[in-house]
């Protein structure tokens, strides 16, 4: 009996860590005007050693680092699962119009490097926008968001 607990051990163990490394880039903004700021979160499913932004001359870090952390195990019909999610949240400024991609993370675990995926983001010249495009005039003459 003991035998079958290690090897179950053993085998999870295993498998966890086998587990692919997932790096998730989520914008809060699909499109931004310069100097404005907006929020990227870089979210992880592993433990690793060191988190580190690639340098971007086309984006000025407003705030950030800021860190969560968060890890379960749950134990299901003699199945052990563990979840483990890190996540790194900045705010950026871009410095300059046009479609950007934005800072890509690198995290180094157990000497293996990994990269989030590019992800874009629109960046509009503030002297071509229009503040009063998106809002909808009501009857009174009033403008609502």
């Amino acid at each position: 009996m003991k035998k079958i607990v290690a090897i179950f051990i053993f085998v999870s163990a295993v498998s966890l860590l086998n587990a692919q490394v997932e790096i998730i880039t989520d914008i809060s903004k699909d499109a931004v005007m310069i100097g404005e700021p907006f929020k990227v979160e870089y979210k992880m499913n592993k433990s690793f050693d060191d988190f580190n932004l690639v340098a971007d001359d086309n984006f000025e870090i407003v705030s950030g680092p800021s860190t969560s952390f968060q890890q379960s195990i749950n134990m299901t019909n003699g199945k052990m699962e563990k979840t483990t999610s890190v996540t790194y949240t900045y705010f950026f400024k871009a410095k300059k119009a046009g479609k950007q991609s934005v800072p890509t993370a690198e995290i180094k675990m157990k000497r293996n490097f990994y990269y989030s995926v590019a992800k874009d983001i629109i960046v509009i010249d503030a002297e071509y926008h229009d503040p009063n495009e998106h809002k909808i005039k009501d009857i009174e003459g009033t403008s609502k968001l």
